[in-house]
């Protein structure tokens, strides 16, 4: 296995530019642990099994489980609404019924993204109050849509019940027991440190370029991105989630009980285009009959995905330090499907292509917070505009969905689908992508020459 293991790793590290990467996987009680290429592209310093690169959204898990403990201490209820735990905030909002289970399922209704002075302060509780006074992307229960947003309000939950900083909370109740050496990109308790992890790369696969680039996170959004460690950290704490035999932490995060309620499915949450469903916590993935906990993240130039079946005992991490990384581990996951590893990940649904282009009825601005995105005519066709992200032609099928294909990554695609209005059923009012539901504005947009 380990012989197999480390030549399609390495062959697709090669074949993806990545400079640095770790892969861990736990599998029939043994832990394989494999790293190759440098820290940081221009320098020697290789990679280690120690090297710390960034999480990205994988951060959230962490933030999930810091909400259990104060579950299993009864100081939360999953279910009761997140006002009635912050008294001080609720004239800040309409949201009287939001809880925070749909906070940690992305199903409270909120932006994703809210990136206006508060976000730049380590103050959760600003934060809060300004996500609470923007307008929401649907009423709390009744829509999936990822929110880095909701993270932070969770972190604020977390700050109330505690008396501490999220930032102290989750090192003292939970990395430092744990044994976990997982630092913070950003820490509000030294603004001015900068820890010892890998550089990100930005990655031009059809050029062969790679720029070393610093990894950054917003202050107010460290708890939905800002964790930095190893990928064998990472399966560490996925093990927690599997039999007593299999734990690696020097503690229990939370009752067994408690932690399965980050991986029950929240019967709101239809995740399309990133799982087939989603908890408290972690995103849900189907491979055969088997149900896989995970996570993936990115930011700025690095990726990390996250995966561990509890039944089957298996779990394992991918980290990069590369944008190309979003394409090695799609194959890294069809590469370990042929050594006998099927491990849980999206499957888009079989797209029909269409007979006739769609016209005007899908051109348009469709926004979330402060997420933007324009479609356009080009030519015969459309194209997909993201502002600050993945652009690329798009091309629309026949049952409301569509690709999206991004040249900087070698032509990797991604998909989302259009919403009509249930009583108007000509009319497109909305746009899932990437996991984010974004309203269609009446603002019109210019064709691309």
């Amino acid at each position: 296995m380990r012989r197999d293991l480390s030549r399609l790793f390495e062959g697709l590290a090669h074949d993806s530019l990545v400079p640095g990467a770790q892969l861990s996987l736990y599998h029939g009680g043994e832990l394989y642990e494999l790293t190759t290429g440098v820290e940081r592209a221009g320098t020697e310093r290789p990679v280690t099994p120690r090297s710390r690169f960034a999480y990205g959204s994988v951060s959230k898990v962490f933030t999930a489980a810091l909400i259990m403990q104060s579950v299993e201490d009864g100081d939360l209820d999953l279910d009761t609404p997140v006002m009635d735990l912050l008294p001080g905030l609720r004239a800040a909002g309409d949201r009287p019924t939001m809880t925070t289970r749909q906070l940690l399922s992305h199903t409270a209704g909120l932006i994703s993204d809210h990136d206006e002075g508060p976000v730049r302060s380590a103050s959760l509780r600003r934060q809060a109050l300004s996500l609470l006074e923007q307008g929401r992307v649907a009423d709390p229960g009744n829509a999936f849509s990822y929110s880095n947003s909701g993270y932070s309000l969770a972190a604020y939950l977390v700050e109330t019940v505690t008396g501490q900083s999220w930032w102290e909370t989750l090192e003292s109740h939970l990395l430092a027991p744990a044994g976990l050496d997982t630092v913070f990109v950003y820490d509000a308790r030294d603004p001015g440190a900068r820890p010892e992890i890998v550089s990100g790369h930005a990655v031009d696969l059809p050029s062969g370029t790679v720029e070393p680039v610093d990894f950054h996170v917003e202050p107010a959004l460290a708890p939905a991105g800002g964790l930095a460690g190893s990928a064998t950290d990472l399966v560490n704490f996925a093990r927690a989630f599997m039999t007593p035999d299999d734990a690696a932490l020097h503690i229990d995060i939370a009752d067994p009980s408690v932690l399965h309620e980050m991986g029950r499915s929240v019967p709101a949450a239809d995740p399309f285009g990133l799982a087939d469903g989603w908890g408290a916590g972690w995103a849900l993935h189907l491979a055969g009959d088997r149900l896989w906990y995970g996570h993936d993240g990115t930011l700025d130039g690095g990726t990390c995905d996250l995966r561990v079946d509890p039944e089957g005992r298996t779990a394992l991490a991918l980290t990069t330090n590369g944008t190309s990384g979003l394409r090695m581990w799609e194959d890294l996951v069809s590469g370990l499907r042929d050594l006998g590893v099927d491990v849980g990940h999206y499957r888009h649904p079989v797209r029909h292509r269409r007979s006739t282009v769609p016209g005007e009825e899908i051109t348009g601005r469709y926004v979330n917070g402060d997420l933007r995105v324009d479609v356009t005519r080009l030519g015969d066709g459309f194209w997909f505009g993201l502002a600050d992200g993945f652009s690329g032609p798009l091309d629309p099928a026949s049952d409301q969905h569509f690709s999206v294909t991004v040249g900087d990554l070698g032509g990797m695609s991604f998909n989302g689908r259009f919403l009509r209005d249930p009583h108007a059923p000509e009319v497109v009012t909305a746009m899932q992508y990437n996991g984010r539901s974004l309203r269609r504005t009446p603002l019109p947009v210019r064709a691309r020459t």
